[in-house]
């Protein structure tokens, strides 16, 4: 894994002790994570608000938390940072609102641009008829559900966003092949109906117009809908197995993972894990996945 500091330097292997980078199928579609032996320099460099690069991703740190170990390097204890970061190109999204957001018949890049965000497009980008976060929200948040209304998700790959409505998710072509029995296996149709509400909404008029109703659900009540935002908003990402690879960088949330013996699943989150074995404990380089099915 390639760390690259905000002074232009790679950071050297040695000090690593351990390093996150998450993609996510979320608004803030990737994050790290990393633990860091430090000096007085280096520590300057790794402070909350700035920048470090990872796999040629830019991240902001938004938490720097000094840790002191329990070994010594002659008379010095061995002292180490760590920090969590977010994409830089949106990660003010996840900070409370000084001022409102409030947008009609607007697209989602617009939006994200609105909350600081820094991002130039979003491949297949879409309408959105109505956004609201207020002063002291958090606009994460509402983009959330901009999203489920839409039915989709967002993913950061090759250093773009791109919307996929779910379903278009299961037409990519997949990226690898995994036995059905590497994995543990999640399921529970009881939670599912539990957790996955379908919805109702009212026209102007004063008569319920209905979302998806084939099954025996929790119900929620959602204003100035259509029937197509209310089957949209059931419409989700069930997690169905987690599995852990080999180190493949190269993985991301949004890509289609073929089951041998099974139907594909879509990865919603995959972690690239590395830890550097600088405290005693061996090295190990490994990717973990949690695959999902698109459920109506």
């Amino acid at each position: 894994m390639i760390i690259i500091l905000s002074n232009g330097k790679q950071l050297r292997g040695d000090l690593i002790l351990s390093a996150i980078i998450r993609s996510d199928l979320a608004p803030i579609p990737a994050t790290f994570e990393a633990e860091i032996r430090i000096d007085e320099p280096l520590k300057k460099l790794l402070e909350e608000g700035k920048t470090i690069t990872a796999e040629g991703d830019l991240f902001y740190i938004i938490k720097a938390e000094i840790l002191t170990g329990r070994h010594s390097q002659g008379q010095h204890d061995m002292r180490h940072v760590k920090i969590t970061c977010l994409l830089d190109a949106c990660h003010t999204i996840a900070f409370t609102r000084e001022r409102p957001i409030i947008k009609e018949n607007s697209t989602l890049v617009e939006i994200y641009k609105a909350a600081g965000a820094t991002l130039k497009a979003i491949d297949a980008d879409f309408p959105v008829p109505r956004f609201n976060c207020l002063r002291g929200g958090t606009p994460s948040f509402p983009i959330a559900q901009v999203l489920q209304e839409e039915g989709g998700v967002v993913r950061w790959k090759d250093g773009k966003m791109k919307f996929f409505r779910l379903p278009d998710l299961l037409k990519q072509k997949p990226v690898m092949k995994i036995p059905y029995n590497a994995q543990d296996n999640v399921n529970s149709g009881f939670l599912e109906r539990h957790e996955v509400p379908w919805f109702y909404s009212l026209k102007d008029d004063g008569t319920f117009i209905y979302g998806n109703q084939t099954k025996s659900r929790t119900v929620l009540y959602t204003p100035f809908k259509n029937t197509q935002r209310l089957q949209n908003m059931t419409r989700c990402l069930v997690q169905r197995k987690i599995s852990k690879v080999k180190y493949l960088s190269k993985l991301c949330a949004g890509d289609l993972i073929d089951i041998i013996g099974s139907k594909p699943l879509v990865i919603v989150t995959v972690a690239h894990v590395l830890m550097g074995g600088t405290d005693s404990s061996p090295a190990e380089q490994y990717t973990r996945l949690w695959l999902s099915s698109v459920e109506e």
